[in-house]
C-alpha cells in the first residue's frame, strides 16, 4: 500500500477499497460516509445499552412513565 493511493483514495467522493496483492485489504472512507456511519454506531450502541436498561429487573420496578408531572 502506498501513501499515493491513500491520497487517491481520500480524495474521492466514494469509500475506496485498497488491495493488497490482488486481496482487499482496507477501505478508505470519505468524511461525510464516515461520520455517517460513525453516528450510525454511536446510535446502535445507544440502542443496545437502552434495550439491556429496559430488561434488567431493578429497572422494572421503577414508577412508569405516563407522560405526566
Amino acid at each position: 500500500m502506498t501513501t499515493q493511493a491513500i491520497s487517491k483514495a481520500i480524495k474521492s467522493s466514494k469509500p475506496a477499497v485498497i488491495k493488497e496483492h490482488g486481496n482487499p485489504r482496507y477501505v478508505v472512507l470519505d468524511w461525510k460516509t464516515y461520520q455517517a456511519w460513525a453516528e450510525l454506531r454511536d446510535e446502535m450502541e445507544d440502542s443496545v445499552r437502552l434495550n439491556e436498561a429496559l430488561r434488567d429487573p431493578k429497572n422494572q420496578r421503577r414508577v412508569k412513565y405516563n407522560g405526566k408531572f
